[in-house]
């Protein structure tokens, strides 16, 4: 476990430099694509035109999701932020984990707003850490349900058992962030008390 998290905590170190060399890639296809289309000499078929300018439209959204995520990542302001819309966007990224976008029932029941003035980043990659865990090993056709409580309080319940392993990963994730929450893991259940 120990290993595990100190792999995470390095690839977090390295992450700005994996996106500056991704930005610079993305930006090496950019400019290759627009000589291709400005080159006159090149008659090219309209639909090669229309291919074209469909890879540059969508390596723009890749830039964009680039820019949004390391934003992200670096964003240290202390908010407040808004825990539902948080959870919200953690429970979106694991989405692009298909079994768990298709065949994972998701409820999130806002109890009372919560507002949050801690570094973002540190919120977001919490919830990460956590997703990472216990999101992408939930059970087909399982119900999630998310409870934002009063008193900062955050209760994720699901009604089919996980392998043992998973239970006690996140008993060692509760050790790592207890300056930041209280975490109480139960057979079908994650209450998170943030301090």
């Amino acid at each position: 476990m120990k290993d595990i998290l100190c792999r995470r905590i390095a690839l977090g170190g390295m992450l700005q430099g994996y996106f500056h060399n991704l930005r610079g890639i993305l930006q090496g296809l950019f400019l290759e694509l627009q000589v291709l289309l400005m080159k006159k000499n090149l008659n090219y078929e309209p639909e090669v035109y229309e291919r074209i300018n469909k890879v540059i439209s969508i390596l723009q959204k890749l830039q964009n999701q680039i820019d949004t995520a390391f934003d992200e990542i670096y964003n240290d302001n202390l908010g407040p932020w808004d825990l539902k819309n948080v959870i919200e966007k953690e429970i979106l990224f694991w989405e692009a984990f298909l079994t768990f976008k298709h065949k994972v029932k998701k409820e999130i029941i806002e109890e009372e707003k919560v507002l949050m003035e801690i570094p973002y980043n540190l919120l977001r990659g919490f919830f990460c850490n956590i997703g990472q865990e216990l999101f992408l090993n939930l059970k087909e056709n399982t119900e999630l349900k998310i409870f934002i409580k009063k008193g900062k309080k955050v209760e994720i319940l699901w009604n089919k058992d996980l392998n043992e392993k998973i239970y006690l990963t996140l008993e060692k994730l509760a050790e790592k962030f207890f300056s930041l929450a209280k975490i109480q893991i139960k057979a079908q259940s994650l209450e998170i008390q943030f301090n």
